[in-house]
């Protein structure tokens, strides 16, 4: 006997016989009565928990710090572009102090610089604000989407479940990069469905731009797209809009990294294969039976839906293909030794979670009254509506993973205000400043609460330790280290260093060389010595000895 699942989509095969729109693939879509007045309305309700929760229930100023402190990376690249990438000497450029200046993508600090200067602020709120702004953006053509496939009860209750799921209003709010990509690749899905080939491909190469991960996505849509059975004048348009924005992205990352798959490469090839992660604890591993259950489930759906390929596949892909990455990836590769308690609530299970509140959306109000008819429609609006009540729960751990971190910005905000009233002092203002690469929430709180600008910040990241050969031992030689440090220190023009206690090499020049540094104080959060810098101009052929010395 053969099991037989119960049919929800019709596939391909049976489209000759689908009313309206989906009689034939060629067919110009027929609208839906008051689009606009819908966008508005969804929009508007999209916006409103999230806005509340940027201004009302968190610290506009706190994303999270120590939780979700790429949000101030994110800030600072796009800052320093502005500052000084726009500017430099090679030509224009995106700037950083960790050298992840394209790490995560060129067009969020693209859209950011702009944003900075037409508002003439450089307040994180801006990006907070735009990331609000793409998360109610990913809401609007979820619905559309929905309402073209299953019509406008199905779609309502998925638009409501994107709007108002405490995961997703979150890390909309925080300024995380997610809801660019997720509203980008949904807007590709929805000009693919109304038959915008071309608008279709720009928008999931604007995604690829936006983070490294729709690459993928855009990539498997394309090839998704290319799998339908029926001819389509709008495959050529896709490919062309996708590959044009992609060919000119992969250009610009050559020229700048010498890597057309920059972001590809570093966050997903080297990355996932363990370059930069720890070892995975037990704790870690036990998780990988539940994310591999998840996997095998979110695979039979991506299958099925790239086999039967209903009128709906390219969503379904979508959500079934973004279910496998982020269970394959956490799960799978040295991701894994990210995984913390908070981690089911973070941005990378943002769209997953909507995805299957869609479907359930869907299974509810739409396969079921067609199966047991209009009678079922009340209990399914009220196993939903009861279902998004019940995910407020959630804001219980989110207020346990967020909530602690105020104090921690508080205490970076101090130490950066105490950081800037010292750079303000003669002899130091107007000088270069060099710090740590790894905290960009110290560098917003010197731009913003400090008036450091930030032409006059010097990344640690880039002194001459980082050039050394292998196995060379700054003890073995202090002479040269001494001045390989004094000569980057007076071609930066740096009259304050802050030394973090992690840097014993710093620590060590400073005190083979006491009369160079007076100390100005101590910041306590960062763990950070803070030195006065005054030092002799090196002498001609110093620094090009010195150089030569250690090669």
């Amino acid at each position: 006997m053969k099991l037989r699942l119960p049919k929800i989509l019709a596939d391909e095969d049976e489209l000759d016989f689908a009313p309206n729109h989906l009689e034939a693939e060629e067919a110009e879509p027929r609208p839906h009565p008051h689009p606009w007045a819908w966008t508005a309305s969804i929009a508007a309700v999209a916006a409103m928990p999230r806005i509340l929760y940027l201004f009302v229930f968190s610290d506009p100023q706190n994303p999270g710090d120590g939780v979700y402190t790429d949000v101030w990376h994110h800030w600072q690249i796009a800052y320093l572009t502005k500052e000084i990438g726009l500017s430099a000497s090679g030509g224009p450029r995106l700037w950083d102090l960790k050298g992840l200046d394209y790490f995560w993508g060129v067009l969020h600090p693209a859209l950011m610089v702009i944003v900075f200067d037409v508002t003439g602020s450089i307040d994180i709120v801006l990006d907070r604000l735009v990331s609000i702004a793409f998360g109610a953006a990913a809401a609007v053509f979820l619905f559309h989407i929905c309402r073209y496939h299953w019509g406008t009860a199905p779609a309502l209750a998925a638009s409501l479940v994107a709007s108002l799921l405490p995961t997703s209003v979150m890390n909309d709010a925080s300024g995380m990069l997610e809801p660019l990509g997720i509203a980008l690749c949904l807007a590709g899905v929805w000009a693919w469905t109304v038959r915008q080939g071309l608008a279709g491909g720009v928008a999931l190469g604007l995604a690829s731009m936006a983070r490294a991960e729709a690459w993928i996505f855009g990539i498997g849509l394309v090839i998704a797209a290319l799998l339908r059975r029926s001819p389509s004048r709008h495959r050529g348009p896709l490919i062309i809009g996708f590959a044009v924005v992609l060919g000119l992205y992969m250009a610009l990352l050559l020229n700048e990294t010498g890597n057309p798959i920059y972001p590809l490469w570093w966050n997903f090839l080297a990355n996932a294969l363990g370059k930069w992660e720890v070892a995975v604890t037990a704790y870690q591993s036990g998780v990988r039976p539940a994310l591999g259950a998840i996997l095998l489930i979110a695979v039979v759906g991506l299958g099925w839906a790239l086999v039967k390929r209903p009128p709906s596949y390219m969503l379904l892909t979508f959500g079934f293909g973004y279910w496998v990455f982020v269970a394959g990836l956490i799960g799978f590769t040295s991701y894994l030794a990210d995984w913390s308690w908070w981690t089911p609530i973070g941005r990378h299970f943002e769209f997953p979670y909507v995805f299957a509140g869609t479907l359930l959306a869907v299974a509810l109000l739409w396969w079921t009254p067609r199966r047991f008819g209009p009678r079922t429609v009340p209990f399914a609006w009220a196993a939903i509506g009861s279902g998004i009540l019940a995910t407020q729960l959630l804001w219980i751990p989110i207020a346990n993973a967020f909530g602690p971190t105020e104090m921690t910005w508080q205490a970076t905000l101090a130490d950066g205000r105490a950081l800037a009233s010292s750079y303000h002092q003669s002899p130091y203002a107007g000088h270069a400043i060099a710090l740590p690469p790894d905290r960009p929430d110290m560098t917003y709180a010197l731009a913003r609460f400090g008036g450091v600008e930030g032409r006059h910040l010097v990344s640690e990241m880039y002194d001459p330790f980082a050039y050394l050969p292998p196995g060379y031992r700054i003890e073995d030689h202090p002479t040269t280290a001494s001045t390989l440090i004094q000569c980057w220190l007076s071609a930066s023009d740096i009259r304050i260093i802050a030394i973090p206690d992690t840097d014993p090499h710093l620590a060590l020049v400073r005190d083979l060389n006491p009369t160079w540094f007076g100390k100005l104080g101590y910041l306590q959060e960062a763990g950070w010595d803070v030195e006065a810098v005054t030092i002799p101009t090196p002498g001609p052929g110093e620094c090009a000895a010195a150089k030569s010395a250690v090669r």
